[in-house]
């Protein structure tokens, strides 16, 4: 019987994740997850050949889709490898007139924190609004729960 494993994961953002996979699942290179494009919560199968090369299929054992996936859910996988307009790491400019520079995970966090507690202070707790659909990926969902904590 295979043992389920805990493990950090690095995102394609660059932030790690604790997930926890079946151990034949790693030694197969593949994964079930669910689809993060909308809110039904589609069952995926992630599979990554020798090459590093992912292919995505829908879960013929998940209750929700029952192997069926739209045609976002088919080609996840290409908006998980592209990372042409992603923003890998944080950036961040201390003014208006300063140029954009990188930093830490944990500046750019404490940074922001503080501005939105400032406007807090300021102009009270509903001045500041989250807005987060069903589009975003699993790294985008982390990020926003973290910042609003």
């Amino acid at each position: 019987m295979a043992v389920a494993q805990k493990r950090m994961v690095k995102t394609t953002t660059g932030i790690e994740l604790m997930t926890v996979i079946n151990a034949k699942q790693v030694a197969q290179n593949t994964i079930k997850s669910t689809c993060s494009y909308c809110g039904v919560g589609c069952g995926i199968v992630i599979r990554k050949d020798r090459r590093n090369n992912l292919s995505v299929e829908g879960d013929k054992e998940h209750p929700v889709n029952k192997g069926m996936l739209c045609s976002k859910g088919m080609n996840l996988h290409y908006a998980v490898e592209d990372t042409s307009d992603r923003l890998l790491f944080p950036e961040m400019r201390w003014s208006r007139h300063h140029p954009l520079e990188r930093v830490t995970w944990d500046a750019a966090m404490k940074r922001t924190a503080a501005v939105f507690k400032s406007i807090i202070d300021r102009y009270g707790p509903d001045a500041v609004g989250f807005y987060v659909s069903g589009q975003c990926l699993t790294e985008e969902y982390y990020i926003a729960n973290k910042l609003v904590k």
